[in-house]
């Protein structure tokens, strides 16, 4: 599973197809916040970038904007990549 370095810390990067929503997902994991579920899950039914969306955990009380924009920057290098 790859990992992504942001604030010094290593981010969990998963990467699968939704096989019941047909979605490409990237979900990141913070082991800072928690060990195993996601903090943010960014989705898309379409190749590319243009129709992705954002999902933050329920579990998760806030998310900096910092990580915020992080992740969607990663995810949409992953996404723009997966579409070639």
């Amino acid at each position: 599973m790859p990992f992504e370095e942001f604030g010094g810390r290593q981010i969990r990067v998963k990467l699968f197809d939704d096989v019941t929503s047909g979605e490409f997902v990237v979900e990141f994991v913070d082991p800072a916040i928690s060990a195993s579920d996601s903090v943010v899950a960014v989705f898309n039914v379409d190749p590319g970038w243009s129709g992705a969306r954002i999902s933050i955990s329920p579990k998760v009380k806030d998310v900096s904007a910092e990580f915020l924009l992080w992740a969607l920057e990663a995810a949409r290098r992953i996404m723009e990549g997966s579409a070639e």
